[in-house]
């Protein structure tokens, strides 16, 4: 079908009822011509624009680079998508958008109101500012808060060993259980930022043959936290292991803390790792309520706790985080939920020679 040229009533009706507006400028930039958009966009009517330059109307801050747009029209080239402000009848401002293209000595122009567009933009990037300033707030937080914690530690160790206090031990071992669970809160927060804000997770990954007694270290913390439950590790670890050994027992650390707070109190906590010829596989086992489908689509979200039934302890990063260390690994961390038995599993791939992790 041959292509049609819109008749001159046609043409008059898009020139009428069009929601962007349309103008017609002069060689020396006056309007000679507007559609009626203009003065439902501005107020300004017809007669109110035409003979009038069109930098009368112009936001101050825009004039010379409007007129840098313009002297482009005026040799000939078309401007796309120039963007100024222009002022209302009501003395307010609003953000236009600009096609134009010269023909002779006449210039026709297209124009859009992007106004609310522009306002979005700028709620977005104060938004992501805003949420940025947060995340560093915390990454500092967290640097500044963890030396005080350290030395707090070191103390509570220190008078554990000189105490012969029945009463004062059991009030130290809660205190050390505290500074233990402090610390986690802290270098889970300091990680979240690091990934937040573009760092990523770096791996110092080494040779070790002793990864079940670093496992055996976590559970021993664990044990002074809640003496009332029975942690059983299972290890079979009968190869060298290329790895970043803090980070697992970090990994470990949190998965256990995730068990202590949605488990039954006092019942026991499986934990297994073992290693084959290609994999390091390391679970943790709870009993208690199958987690239900619709929180399982979120446990590795940042800040999602699901039902915490003893306490409200924890930033809700563990799993995150945990998450986070297993993809820097090249792993993953996998959960079944099913009568009454709750694991989570981390499975990493055992790489034959040294691995230098680079920031993710």
């Amino acid at each position: 079908m041959p292509p049609t040229t819109p008749k001159g009533d046609e043409i008059g009706l898009m020139w009428r009822v069009s929601p962007d507006m349309m103008c017609v400028l002069d060689a020396t930039g006056r309007f000679t011509a507007v559609n009626p958009a203009w003065e439902s966009t501005l107020g300004w009517t017809g007669s109110d624009m035409v003979g009038q330059s069109y930098w009368s109307f112009l936001h101050p801050d825009d004039i010379a680079r409007s007129a840098e747009a313009f002297e482009t029209l005026v040799v000939g080239n078309p401007v796309l998508r120039f963007e100024n402000r222009y002022r209302s009848k009501a003395g307010t401002y609003r953000w236009f958008s600009w096609n134009a293209v010269p023909d002779d000595a006449l210039f026709f122009c297209t124009v859009r109101d992007v106004t609310d567009a522009k306002e979005n933009e700028d709620i977005i990037a104060g938004h992501d500012q805003e949420t940025r300033l947060r995340e560093e707030f915390l990454a500092v937080l967290g640097h500044d808060l963890r030396n005080p914690v350290a030395a707090f530690g070191a103390g509570v160790r220190l008078m554990c060993r000189q105490s012969d206090s029945e009463s004062a031990t059991e009030i130290l071992r809660q205190m050390q259980g505290s500074v233990v669970r402090m610390s986690e809160l802290i270098v889970n927060l300091m990680d979240f930022a690091r990934v937040r804000l573009g760092g990523g997770l770096r791996l110092e990954m080494v040779s070790t043959v002793s990864l079940a007694s670093d496992l055996e270290q976590v559970l021993e913390e664990m044990r002074a936290i809640a003496p009332e439950t029975e942690f059983v590790l299972d290890a079979l670890l009968d190869c060298e292991v290329w790895c970043d050994a803090s980070r697992i027992k970090q990994v470990l650390s949190n998965l256990m803390g995730n068990a202590l707070t949605h488990g039954p109190r006092g019942e026991s906590v499986l934990i297994s790792a073992r290693t084959d010829d290609t994999r390091l596989v390391i679970s943790v086992t709870n009993g208690g309520a199958e987690i239900p489908p619709a929180a399982m689509e979120r446990l590795f979200q940042p800040f999602y706790r699901g039902e915490v039934q003893r306490s409200q302890q924890g930033l809700g990063l563990g799993l995150y985080i945990s998450q986070q260390i297993a993809q820097a690994h090249g792993g993953t961390i996998e959960v079944s939920s099913k009568q009454g038995r709750t694991t989570f599993t981390l499975v990493l791939p055992l790489p034959s020679e040294p691995v230098v992790s680079e920031p993710s």
